[in-house]
Order: structure tokens, then sequence, then C-alpha cells
């Protein structure tokens, strides 16, 4: 029930938030380490009730304010326990079938490159831009102001960049459903 769960827990995330979408539509973004006993942050999306428990009791709505992530329904909780957040997920009827990959399929395009640099465009829209380092090519965090992410190819920095706008509308997507 919890597959993809237990995959990122064991591989960890590096850098980078993975989300995990439950059997009814809920979902979950997570970061952790590899091995993880614990995940550093769980961000819960509109439509999800974090249980009253003490293992979702260090909550950090403070981040979610100042990194503009603070809509109606999300909540941030820090250091919560593996086991904690697999429970949830089976409470929610386990995972979704659909998770997607982790990387999705390529929907992002580039556009002119200028210097070291190309924007990533979806749909037409830029969403971003990738900037290439030495070994490496980087992206402005699309949830914390000021963070730099790392990645080894453009493509996977454009993948990433693509998977934010696409949870950032599929997030607002839900809240527009439990308002109605």
């Amino acid at each position: 029930m919890t597959a993809r769960l237990n995959r990122i827990a064991a591989t960890g995330t590096g850098r980078n938030y993975r989300r995990v979408r439950f059997a009814d539509g809920c979902m979950i973004t997570v970061e952790a380490g590899p091995d993880a006993v614990e995940f550093t942050e769980v961000a819960t999306w509109p439509g999800l009730t974090a249980p009253a428990t003490e293992a979702w009791a260090n909550e950090d709505s403070a981040e979610l304010f100042l990194s503009s992530q603070d809509a109606e329904g999300r909540r941030l909780f820090l250091d919560v326990p593996v086991t904690a957040v697999r429970a949830l997920i089976e409470e929610h009827g386990g995972e979704h079938a659909d998770q997607d990959d982790d990387l999705p399929p390529v929907r992002h395009a580039f556009g002119p490159r200028a210097a070291a640099s190309y924007p990533v465009l979806l749909g037409g829209q830029q969403i971003g831009q990738v900037t290439r380092h030495d070994e490496c090519w980087t992206v402005p965090s699309p949830v914390e102001e000021g963070r730099i992410l790392e990645f080894d190819d453009a493509d996977e920095a454009a993948a990433y960049l693509t998977r934010a706008a696409l949870d950032a509308a599929w997030a607002a997507r839900v809240a527009r459903q439990h308002l109605a």
C-alpha cells in the first residue's frame, strides 16, 4: 500500500521534494535523506488533515508563509516518523495507482539560450530558468526563497520545474474543488 513511500524512505530525496498521492486524491510532499526513519519535512496539500498526534506535533507554519506556500489547508511538519506517514497513507486507502514517475515525461521546452541559461517553458508559458554552473545545472527553488537546487543535467532540472508547476496546478484544482 505504500511502495512509493518505502522507496523514498530507503533512497532519500536528495535536495528535492517528492510527492505522494493517496488513493483518495489527497497528497503530501516529503523530503528525507537515505535510509530515513523520519522525514525531514512533510507538507500536506489542501484537503488533507494531519492527525493530532505527537508524531505530527512539530509544525512550521512560518516557513510556509515565508516561502509563499501558505495556501488554505497547506501545512508543513518537521521530523515526522516514516511509520506515522505510512499510517496516514493507509488511512486514506493507500497510495494512488498513478503516481507519475519521479521525472515526468518531457512536457517542457527550452526557450532561447542566454549566456549559460535557458528559460523553461510549459504550455508556452515560462515556468523557470535553468542555469549552467561548472558541473551542474541549477534552478531557484519554487518553494523556498533563496534556495538553489542542483541537478546533473538541464533536462532533470527542467523536469523538476515542470513537476513543481504541475503540482501547484494540482493543488489549486483540489483547493477549488474543496471550496465548491
